[in-house]
C-alpha cells in the first residue's frame, strides 16, 4: 500500500516539473491561443500555442498511457 501512495506522490509532483517551463510563460501573461492532441498506439502528445503580443510559443506535453505526463517542450518559432 505504501508503494502505491509513494508512486502516485511521484506522478503527480514529477508531472508538475515537466509542465514547469509552460507555467513560467503562463506566468508571464502568455495565453493559450490553440491546443490540439496528437495521438499514437501508447502515447500522445498534446500542442499548446501560446501567444503574448507578438511573441509566439509552441509547447508539447507528452502524455504516457501508464506513466501519465513523460516531457514537456517549449519553442520559439
Amino acid at each position: 500500500m505504501k508503494k502505491i501512495i509513494l508512486t502516485i506522490l511521484i506522478i503527480f509532483f514529477s508531472s508538475y516539473l515537466y509542465a514547469s517551463e509552460m507555467n513560467e510563460l503562463l506566468d508571464q501573461n502568455y495565453k493559450i491561443i490553440k491546443t490540439e492532441l496528437i495521438k499514437f498506439n501508447q502515447d500522445a502528445y498534446k500542442i499548446f500555442t501560446l501567444k503574448n503580443g507578438k511573441n509566439i510559443f509552441i509547447c508539447s506535453v507528452k502524455l504516457e498511457d501508464m506513466n501519465g505526463l513523460i516531457g514537456s517542450e517549449c519553442i520559439k518559432p
